[in-house]
């Protein structure tokens, strides 16, 4: 029985993962899935169907998994983004490298389409939480499309690009932004003041 998702901890999604990151998407064969996962091709063909929908599972899993976790919303804009960028951050330390595969193989794989369902869904979730801030005057007017990437982008850039960050910034690899710090930097001059507010 084909399954569009599975639990984040099931062996074969995060075996999926493990080898997309390690060896890419022409690199992450069935075969080496199931060895990883210690499981029969078998298997993986009688849940997933295809190696597509098996990635697709996978990836949808985890961010499925962050979207729950890192999105609330309870009134107070800036624990909300402090939240979420913390739920972030740490999901980036399993999902980094399987980012930067779909990044870079993606234009030359159009079928990669449906594995982005996952972090496309996600993204919107964080646009209508930034989105209602926006409506109830908390956040000044500014394009979502601009306004997304400002906060995520710091967070996905070095875990796209880690080589050149290494050589550009000395900085430890795996070394994660203080939530706080990002949140704040993110907030300056978007945030209105108290006498703004409606």
């Amino acid at each position: 029985m084909m399954t569009p998702g599975g639990p984040p901890d099931d062996p074969i999604l995060t075996a999926a993962l493990q080898v997309l990151a390690e060896r890419g998407l022409k690199g992450a064969t069935t075969r080496a899935i199931a060895e990883r996962a210690g499981v029969n091709e078998v298997t993986l063909f009688r849940r997933h169907g295809t190696k597509l929908a098996l990635l697709r599972a996978a990836v949808l899993s985890r961010t499925t998994v962050l979207a729950g976790r890192g999105v609330h919303y309870t009134g107070n804009l800036e624990a909300d983004l402090i939240h979420l960028t913390r739920e972030y951050g740490e999901a980036l330390h399993t999902v980094g490298p399987v980012i930067r595969v779909l990044v870079t193989e993606f234009p030359r794989h159009p079928e990669l389409q449906g594995v982005l369902d996952g972090p496309r869904e996600l993204f919107a979730q964080v646009a209508a939480l930034l989105g209602r801030y926006q409506q109830e005057g908390q956040l000044r007017p500014e394009p979502l499309g601009s306004l997304l990437p400002a906060l995520i982008g710091p967070l996905v850039l070095p875990h796209l690009m880690p080589d050149l960050f290494r050589t550009l910034l000395p900085l430890s690899p795996g070394t994660p932004p203080d939530p706080e710090a990002h949140v704040r930097a993110f907030l300056h001059g978007r945030a209105t003041r108290p006498e703004e507010t409606p």
